[in-house]
């Protein structure tokens, strides 16, 4: 419950100040880009969605790596290990430019999903940053 308070303290600034882009879901196209590439495992594909500077956070703000080639190193083996590797949405909410996911993550089928809420922030085009809350 602390998590979930965090994260509507969090949010409910975004809502006043956040610059809406002229289409008011810009900020899904990386987002879903990513998403359909990471359960295609086309690691090329998942990385161009993302800034080549992206920062990747534990919630609310542990820096877990920062770079778009740190990335190729964490997905790249994963994508290649993790022939049954899905993530499917369970939820999506749009606020300006950050999109907040709900995800049910397979790793194995054998395996219960991992429940996750990941936090994007997009600008330009492009996944700057990403905050995961499990």
């Amino acid at each position: 419950m602390h998590y979930l308070s965090m994260l509507l303290l969090l949010l409910l600034p975004f809502q006043v100040v956040a610059q809406v882009p002229e289409d008011p879901h810009a900020a899904v196209t990386p987002v879903q880009t990513q998403l359909d590439a990471y359960n295609a495992g086309d690691l090329e594909l998942f990385l161009s969605a993302y800034a080549d500077d992206v920062r990747i956070y534990n919630f609310p703000d542990e820096l877990r790596y920062e770079g778009k080639e740190r990335m190729r190193t964490t997905y790249g083996p994963m994508f290649a290990d993790s022939p049954d590797l899905q993530c499917r949405l369970i939820s999506r909410i749009v606020m300006g430019n950050r999109v907040l996911d709900h995800e049910s993550v397979i790793f194995d089928p054998e395996a219960p999903p991992v429940q996750v809420v990941a936090m994007y922030l997009v600008e330009d085009g492009l996944i700057r940053e990403v905050r995961f809350l499990r």
